[in-house]
């Protein structure tokens, strides 16, 4: 059975949104990109004040609205680039958050990934960088995320049953999806106040990504060259590495899902210095992408799961949530296989010998910009 904490979420979350409309007064103005703490700042975060206009689309990095790749170049040393780099990312972000697009699910979906490529980068040379630093801005990216979880959760929800519901074949399953289905929308503030919230949450998470780009420019990395992600990239791979292990072994929603974080911040980092290697590293990053929305799915169902059978009589009734709970469990258990088969095949070295030849491809690189074996 779902064995992930999701008691009171909602509400949780709920409350915190809640808290943010009344702390901002005018919630339809469109955004003031002023952050509460002025600072001096470099040219990327200038970049984004700047570029970013209210009803005027962004530079597209690949397409209209495409997500930029962040990547580490030769001739820049690691500390500029994760300044570049963060620079890009949080102008694109706050470029989403300003428009107002049609879609407004995936610009929410794209801050999100945003705050999580953040806080990959800030392991990236976690162990570089002063603890204080990382903890405060790891908590300033993780609550961006976390305040946009519920807007994220509530339409992911909705998709999930929708889908699973489409191959049902039984009258009592279609019944009881519909019942839960319907349950489930209840749940869910009105249209109107839900793109309000949804907005407040979306003006808020640009204020924070203002003032993490601040200290990104004021970042203090007490190393060089592969001294300054080696490390940090060999504690995310031993982890996501160990973590597998552990999620096998004891086929836990709860081990699966604290594997899925250490393996989208190793995709995320590894995507950073693919340059270096673009042959074995682009492998691993469609891999790791592949591996991550799995598991993402695994968590949603198991997550979904568990809101149901803690509260069956607010979704349909106890009948109604044991048949859709038993359908959610059985997707969770093929898709956990499905994981367990491709991170055996991307974790198939040990840190320490995927860290010495991504070492040498690195000093390469780094070197005269390519490779000779």
């Amino acid at each position: 059975m779902f064995q992930i904490d999701t008691q009171n979420r909602f509400e949780r979350e709920y409350r915190t949104v809640t808290s943010l409309a009344v702390k901002r007064s005018s919630t339809h103005a469109s955004l003031s990109l002023v952050p509460r703490r002025q600072a001096v700042r470099s040219w990327t975060v200038k970049k984004a004040l700047t570029e970013i206009r209210p009803g005027v689309p962004p530079t597209p990095f690949r397409g209209r609205w495409a997500t930029p790749l962040p990547q580490f170049g030769a001739d820049e040393n690691v500390r500029d680039g994760l300044v570049r780099l963060s620079g890009e990312l949080i102008r694109n972000a706050l470029a989403r958050i300003e428009s107002s697009g049609s879609n407004r699910a995936n610009d929410l979906h794209q801050v999100r990934v945003t705050a999580k490529r953040l806080r990959a980068s800030l392991r990236l040379v976690r162990p570089v960088i002063g603890n204080a630093f990382f903890r405060q801005e790891n908590r300033r990216l993780k609550k961006v995320a976390d305040c946009l979880a519920l807007f994220r959760d509530a339409t992911v929800f909705r998709q999930t049953l929708v889908g699973l519901s489409a191959s049902l074949s039984t009258r009592q399953d279609k019944k009881a999806f519909a019942s839960v289905l319907r349950r489930l929308d209840g749940r869910v503030p009105a249209a109107g106040q839900f793109r309000i919230q949804r907005e407040t949450a979306m003006n808020e998470a640009a204020r924070d990504l203002l003032e993490t780009g601040d200290s990104f420019q004021n970042m203090l990395i007490a190393a060089e060259e592969w001294e300054a992600i080696g490390p940090g990239l060999h504690d995310v791979y031993g982890k996501a590495r160990r973590r597998m292990l552990r999620a096998i072994e004891r086929d836990t929603e709860y081990g699966f899902h604290n594997w899925r974080k250490q393996v989208k911040y190793l995709c995320y980092q590894l995507q950073m210095v693919q340059r270096a290697w673009p042959g074995r590293l682009g492998t691993m990053v469609k891999q790791l992408n592949r591996l991550q929305d799995t598991l993402g799915k695994v968590h949603d169902l198991a997550v979904l799961g568990n809101l149901l059978v803690k509260s069956p009589q607010q979704y349909g009734g106890r009948q109604a949530v044991k048949r859709v709970a038993a359908r959610l469990e059985r997707k969770c258990g093929r898709l956990r296989e499905q994981s367990e088969a491709l991170g055996n095949e991307i974790f198939r070295d040990k840190p320490g010998k995927f860290l010495a030849k991504l070492n040498r491809r690195w000093t390469a690189w780094r070197g005269d910009g390519e490779f000779r074996e």
